[in-house]
Formats: structure tokens, sequence, C-alpha cells
């Protein structure tokens, strides 16, 4: 069985708290987590009263703020189902322009670039920063 919450080897768990009981699939460190959670008598979020572990149930949130109250706790979650934290939006139709990949090219590796050199890593920054350059040449080209 895997952990419904991050895909690690898990048990099953009988779980009772609010005068219900539900089972669960999770590893030790989520059960343990939503267990932290629930003797903890949960934060509330301040807008409409949900708790995390009634998150964790359900897999649903109960409003905005729930999001930004519960940020640091629902950041793991998001990042493994989709992907990232950064919203990007729809592809804009073919007929948006020719450049839309181009621009979208750039973007990423600029985010990379950024990474580089937080790491330090100069010998990268230097490769992704002439990719960058050479992506702009490009976009200067179909625009004209």
């Amino acid at each position: 069985m895997e952990c419904t919450q991050c895909g690690r080897p898990a048990s099953r768990y009988t779980i009772a708290a609010d005068g219900k009981e539900w089972e669960a699939v999770l590893c030790p460190e989520c059960y343990s987590a939503l267990m932290a959670g629930l003797q903890a008598g949960g934060r509330r979020c301040p807008v409409c009263g949900m708790t995390f572990g009634e998150y964790r149930r359900t897999g649903l949130v109960g409003c905005a703020e729930c999001y930004r109250f519960f940020r640091r706790e629902l950041l793991p979650s998001v990042e493994r189902i989709q992907g990232g934290t950064v919203h990007t939006g729809r592809t804009p139709s073919a007929d948006v322009g020719e450049n839309y990949e181009l621009l979208l090219e750039r973007s990423r590796l600029r985010g990379r670039l950024e990474q580089s050199l937080r790491r330090g890593d100069d010998a990268e920054a230097e490769r992704l920063s002439e990719q960058i350059r050479a992506l702009n040449e490009a976009i200067r080209g179909v625009r004209s």
C-alpha cells in the first residue's frame, strides 16, 4: 500500500476525531503529522473554521483563506500534485504569436539561472546566460 499523501509505503489506520471515525492509508510520518494536528486541537481557519486535519481527510480546503492560513502545511502537497507552486496559467491559442514558446522557454531559463546563482554554480549560470541571450536574439528576429 502507498500513503495517500506522499506515496511512500504505508499502513491502514483507523482515526477517530470530532466524534467521527474513518480509515486512512498513511506512512508513519504522515500519520504522525495528522495525529499531532488532531491532538493539538488543530488550528482553525479564521474564515471558515476548517482544520488542517479535515483537509487531510477530505483533500479539500474550505475557502480561499485556507490556502494562506495553512500555507506551510499545504505547500508539500501542492508541489507533489501540481509539480510546483507557481501558477503558469493556460497556454494561449496558436494565433497569439509566433514567439510564445520562445518567451516561455526564456522564463524557464531565467528561473534556472536564478537557482544556479543562489547555489553559486557560476559555470551553469554562464551557460544559462548564453542560452537566454540566444533566445533574446531569436525573439527579436521573430518580432521584426
